[in-house]
Formats: C-alpha cells, structure tokens, sequence
C-alpha cells in the first residue's frame, strides 16, 4: 500500500500568514518485492541522494471550485518540449524541509520520506478551512508527488535502478519537483506520467477530461436551477409591485369624478397592463390639470356675468334720466 497522506496541521512556530504542514511524500520499501500502487519501489539510498530537491518543493493544488476551498487533481494541462505543464495548478505553499521517519500512518509504522513546510493561509484561507475540517473529521487528504529528470545532470528523464518496469522499478537519479494535495484517489496511470515527466498519458487525461466535464455539467445545472429560481422571484416580486401600484392609483382616483377620470381614461389603460410610479404620477397631473382649467375657466365666466350686470345698472339709470329730461322739457312747452 502506499502511503501519501497529511499528518499534521497546526500553528506550529506560527508566521503570520502560513500555516504550518506535515506529510508523508511517500513510504520506502526495504525491496523492490514491494512497492505502492503505482508499481515504485522508494529505496532508502536514492531518497537520500535525492533529498535536496525537497527543499523548496511547491505544495500544490488543482482548485475544484471558484472560491479556491476544494482540491481536485495535479493540475497537468499539457507536454511540451519534453515538459509537464501544470497551467490548472496553484502554489498554495512551499516545503521548507524533507527527511526520513519512522512514522504511524492508518494504525502501521511505517518508514517514509516525511516533508514540512507552510501553506500560505492569507491567501488561500477557504482551502485551510477545508484541510481543517477533513482532518477534524479524521479524513486525511492525500497528497501525490512529482518527480523529474535532474536536469543539472543533463537527464529530462528519471532514471531507475534495473530501468523502467511496470512493478518494483526504482527511482535513482531524479528531482522531487512538487507534492499536490489530491481531492481524488490518485491513479496509477497519473502517478506514471508524472515519474516520467514527458509522456502523455492519453487515458489518463480523457479520464480527467470527462470528470471534469461532469462537474461542469453539474455546476450548470446548478445555475440553471438557481436561475430558474431567481427568474420566478423576481417576477413575483413584480407583480407584487405592480399590484401595489394599481391599489394606489385606484385608491387616489376615488377623491375623483368619474368625469375628471374620463380625461385620463388612456392613460389609466396604459398603466394598467403596465404600471409604473411614473404612470401614476402622469394620470395625477393630468386629472389635477384638468380640474385647474376648469376652475380658471369658472372664474372668468362668472367675472363676465358681473361686468355685463353692472353695464346694465348704469344704462338704466341714463334712461331713466334721459325720460325724466324729456318730461321735464314737456312741461318747459
């Protein structure tokens, strides 16, 4: 069995902005008889010829989801030039030491490469929140590591032992180059690809390619429904709103005849089948308009009615004294 996984996570020596790590990189095996799933046997000699290269290692992370909390994968997008590409993965922290333990992982003893380092928690802290609580709940992340040809002795490629075979083949001459912390149950195809750093495993990345593609699938249902569920709450907000309005309006329009209404009667068609504040208003202004008019209107009549009164009073009185004149004249003859 192979054993990759976190032992511990803590405020260990605590730096503002890190949290500290611990975890096995990997078991070693006393002979190639045994080895992990993915068919290596870690020889105690060749961890320690190669142990430098944990120092400075990448802790890494393929985010599942936007808000960075759930790991997925190694991240690996492509090869080219004889190079692995990790464009999907994420430095959330750095290893800042590597050595050989005796440790207890699952209840066994068991001897392994064991690293310690820091993850940066100002800056991924939804992904500490997530690591704390599977260890919380004694589920241990998995971690997976990658592995290189040591470049500074013009190799692109691990060299093993007795050569590349499927079961017991042992690394000799290689670069530990990063550990990712797993969201899935590493496979050994993966493990494979990345050990030899410039093969393209292409069952492996349809593999990831289609779970990928489920959770994308997924997520989009998701948003469909939650769409869906916004659409239907936000036009029955609405038609709440639109009801509201309609009540006022009607409400407004009692202090009204229905022939000041009958002014507006479009208007208040209109806004039936669609109302707005601005409607309302328009339908007040112009009723109030109406009624404004017709007072103005009233009272040039009614100043009108009492000139042409007044201009009568005064031709009676001339009449009555032009008569009077007459008479008076009469009686003169």
């Amino acid at each position: 069995m192979s054993y990759k996984t976190i032992i511990e996570l803590n405020s260990k020596d605590k730096v503002t902005g890190r949290t500290y790590i611990k975890w096995v990189v990997h078991e070693i095996h006393p002979d190639t008889s045994q080895y992990n799933l993915n068919g290596i046997t870690w020889k105690e000699q060749y961890v320690l010829n190669n142990i430098d290269s944990v120092k400075g290692m990448p802790i890494c992370v393929e985010f599942l989801d936007y808000d960075k909390s759930e790991p997925f994968g190694h991240g690996m997008t492509d090869v080219t030039d004889k190079e692995v590409k990790f464009e999907n993965s994420t430095v959330v922290g750095i290893t800042e030491n590597g050595w050989i333990d005796t440790v207890e992982v699952n209840g066994k003893e068991i001897k392994a490469l064991v690293a310690e380092g820091y993850i940066y928690d100002q800056r991924y802290p939804n992904f500490v929140s997530w690591l704390k609580s599977k260890m919380y709940d004694s589920d241990f992340p998995e971690t997976s590591v990658e592995i290189c040809g040591k470049t500074t002795t013009g190799q692109d490629r691990v060299i093993y032992e007795s050569g590349y075979i499927e079961k017991g083949r042992v690394p000799m001459i290689y670069d530990y180059t990063g550990d990712a912390i797993l969201g899935i149950k590493p496979s050994d195809e993966s493990a494979v690809l990345l050990e030899l750093n410039h093969y393209v495993n292409k069952k492996e990345k349809e593999k990831m390619d289609e779970e990928t593609q489920q959770k994308i699938t997924e997520l989009n249902q998701k948003l469909e429904e939650a769409t869906t569920t916004i659409q239907a709450l936000t036009k029955y907000k609405e038609e709440a709103e639109n009801k509201n309005l309609v009540t006022e309006l009607n409400n407004k329009l009692k202090s009204y005849s229905q022939e000041e209404q009958d002014v507006a009667k479009d208007k208040i068609t209109e806004f039936n089948s669609k109302p707005t504040s601005e409607g309302a208003q328009s339908i007040l202004n112009e009723i109030n308009s109406f009624i404004a008019n017709k007072i103005i209107e009233s009272r040039n009549s009614k100043t009108d009615i009492e000139i042409n009164s007044h201009s009568g009073i005064y031709g009676d009185m001339y009449e009555v004294n032009k008569k009077d004149v007459v008479s008076d004249i009469k009686k003169l003859y």
